[in-house]
């Protein structure tokens, strides 16, 4: 297989098995993925919207690029420091797995819906009132 296009030291696209059967017309070529940003992934888009704290300093600790990509280990660290329990989801690892083998490139980007916006902020509404609720006297003081 031959090894896949870089610029400046960085990956531009997987390298597809040459087929000289291919037309332009026919699109990606099969086993390929286009790269997506970060938060556009699917463990990208789970820790912004359902661990946004984590996602930031995963964030801020990532150099900046125009794809930037955190390596694996930060994740593991920042998101084992964490005691979010959405962090323990069994979504969390499989995500996790994916972003492993693959990195920014995936089948097809995760996007904020309308459908989504709702859930996820439902989501960190409870988040918040469970805290609001366990950290009351502190709150108070």
């Amino acid at each position: 297989m031959p090894k896949a296009k870089r610029y400046r030291n960085m990956r531009l696209t997987q390298a597809p098995v040459p087929n000289p059967n291919r037309k332009k017309e026919d699109g990606r070529p099969k086993g390929t993925f286009k790269r997506f940003q970060f938060e556009e992934t699917k463990l990208g888009f789970f820790l912004k919207y359902e661990v946004p704290v984590v996602y930031e300093i995963v964030m801020k600790l990532t150099t900046p690029a125009v794809f930037p990509e955190p390596p694996l280990y930060l994740i593991d660290i920042v998101c084992k420091a964490s005691k979010d329990p959405s962090l323990k989801k069994v979504k969390f690892f499989r995500y996790r797995e994916e972003y492993a083998s693959l990195g920014l490139y995936c089948k097809r980007g995760k996007r904020l819906t309308e459908k989504r916006k709702v859930y996820y902020e439902s989501i960190r509404q409870k988040k918040l009132d469970k805290y609001i609720k366990e950290n009351n006297s502190k709150i108070k003081k």
